[in-house]
């Protein structure tokens, strides 16, 4: 199975949280806490916790939408 590219706009995020979000992504990814990435980052302890909160339910939306997909095509109703 083939992981594919994440749907999520982490562009918009950067705008909307005013940071860039791309690398707090990759520090969580080299497993920094929340912590560390606040002060090498200099962005406050409650924008880190929002940032992950919402890129973990537009993960969650995206998984769920994939599962509901997926058994659509295997009880073969067509949309």
């Amino acid at each position: 199975m083939q992981r594919s590219k994440s749907q999520i706009n982490t562009t918009a995020l950067s705008k909307k949280y005013k940071c860039d979000v791309n690398r707090i992504i990759r520090l969580w990814k080299k497993e920094r806490n929340d912590f560390e990435v606040s002060q090498s980052l200099g962005i406050d302890a409650i924008k880190l916790l929002q940032i992950r909160q919402e890129i973990a339910y537009l993960y969650e939306r995206e998984r769920q939408k994939r599962l509901k997909d997926a058994n659509i095509k295997g009880l073969g109703i067509h949309r």
